[in-house]
């Protein structure tokens, strides 16, 4: 009997191991598939914030809101458009009856009062025939011709018709089969859809050495900013990388996303200071400073604080952490400015905040990675405070991708090589046009008829100082 009685007992052990060694497993797969659960919430809440609007708060009644005057606050002065300098054509305005009763015993008063209104002219087709003299040259025994002003040789539509159709593509964004019916309509111009193309083309193989120029001198720059998009040409994905340094705008478009590109862009050793975001690929060049694009990390930030939305301790490190990034932001926008008052101390005060919020540990793995991470480059959060002339986020270079994802939304890339490099040296050289205050559509008209002057404008000579 006492055989019996500690067989079922030893049983009894082994299957309570088992069970516990189960409830353990369990357990763990539990928590795995609360964390995955989520992040599954979070990804679905921001999808939905990209494709569906935040719920507002429903609009109180209207006999309960009062009307908001029209118009500008009162004592406000009054705005309308400026009188225009001079007139081109003057036009008098007389009545040979009233406009009222129809009499005709009319007397004309002693005053006047002008109205100018502004309209455009539709400038008709102008057909230039440059008659070509030849000349025989003895000292070279060649017959030989000139080059009129504005004539390009072996072409049959002129530099401002092409300017103004290349402007019309990369500055308004219209599909080169829309520009043919916009000549023909406007200018009675009639050219085919794929002439287009080949009018880029001119454009970039005189603009080309500007862009090699800009190219060339990257390197050299005190502060860059670096951004970059997704492409297309002829169906298979690209990267499309914008540099802006010194109110220049650099675009390139290259198969890989990775550092190497960065590099062949900056060079192994850029002596100025990288502005970028997250991206692992600019961690692989050396620089003389690096800053980190605080506004994308508040956005990461913010993933956190709904991450841990039921977790009030792990919530509430995130909301001080996003607290001192944006008071880094705000110091750092001051300093640009003028310099505040007490700036050295309160530059140090954050900065020490900083380093010890990112010395906490929240006993989570994937948290403790990112704040992890965060310590390692505290150094590129803060260059902002220490160098003059750096922002504390990347805002410029993200402006100077919107006007190639909006082209890119509506011609879904390039189909051909040549199509890539049309637009990367156009797209430069606009952008930095307009960076500099200077008008596109004249510049392009200028790479045409006196393209040294376009380098000289665009490219003023560097300077070595450093911030």
């Amino acid at each position: 009997m006492s055989q019996k009685p500690r067989s079922q007992a030893g049983a009894l052990k082994r299957q309570n191991r088992r069970l516990k060694q189960q409830n353990r497993r369990q357990r763990e797969r539990i928590k795995e598939l609360e964390e995955a659960n989520k992040r599954l919430r979070l990804e679905i809440t921001e999808y939905r914030a990209k494709f569906f609007k935040a719920k507002t708060a429903p609009a109180e009644p209207m006999a309960r809101r009062l009307p908001k005057k029209r118009g500008a606050p009162k004592g406000h002065p009054g705005w309308s458009r400026a009188v225009p300098r001079h007139a081109d054509k003057h036009v008098d305005v007389t009545l040979d009856q009233c406009p009222e009763c129809g009499g005709r015993h009319l007397k004309r008063c002693q005053r006047h009062e002008d109205h100018y209104q502004e309209d455009i002219v539709l400038p008709p087709v102008e057909v230039t025939r440059f008659r070509k003299h030849f000349y025989y040259c003895p000292d070279c025994k060649n017959v030989v011709c000139g080059v009129g002003e504005g004539e390009l040789p072996g072409s049959y539509i002129g530099p401002v018709a092409k300017s103004v159709a290349s402007f019309m593509h990369f500055q308004m964004k219209v599909p080169y089969r829309k520009l043919r019916v916009l000549f023909l309509d406007l200018f009675h111009l009639s050219f085919t859809p794929s002439a287009a193309p080949g009018f880029d083309g001119q454009i970039r193989r005189r603009g080309a050495p500007i862009y090699e120029q800009m190219r060339q001198r990257l390197p050299a720059e005190p502060v860059a900013h670096l951004d970059e998009t997704g492409w297309r040409k002829d169906g298979v994905n690209f990267w499309l990388w914008c540099v802006v340094v010194a109110r220049k705008v650099f675009y390139h478009i290259d198969r890989h996303r990775g550092g190497k590109v960065v590099t062949e862009l900056l060079g192994q050793r850029f002596a100025g200071v990288l502005v970028s975001d997250f991206l692992a690929a600019y961690n692989r060049i050396l620089a003389r400073r690096k800053q980190r694009c605080l506004v994308h990390l508040l956005r990461l930030i913010k993933k956190w604080e709904l991450y841990f939305e039921d977790d009030r301790k792990r919530r509430k490190y995130f909301t001080l952490l996003k607290g001192l990034v944006k008071q880094i932001i705000a110091l750092s926008a001051q300093w640009a400015m003028r310099r505040p008052r007490n700036f050295i101390v309160r530059r140090a005060d954050l900065i020490a905040q900083l380093r010890r919020a990112l010395r906490t540990n929240l006993n989570h793995p994937r948290a403790d990675k990112f704040i992890s991470k965060l310590s390692v480059k505290w150094l590129e959060l803060i260059t902002c405070l220490e160098i003059p002339g750096v922002c504390a986020h990347n805002n410029i270079a993200e402006r100077m991708l919107r006007d190639n994802v909006i082209l890119r939304k509506i011609t879904f890339g390039n189909r051909s090589d040549k199509g890539v490099a049309n637009h990367q040296v156009l797209m430069s050289i606009i952008q930095t046009a307009r960076l500099q205050n200077l008008n596109p559509l004249t510049i392009l008209l200028q790479l045409f008829t006196h393209p040294e002057t376009v380098a000289a404008t665009l490219l003023p000579p560097l300077t070595s100082s450093r911030g």
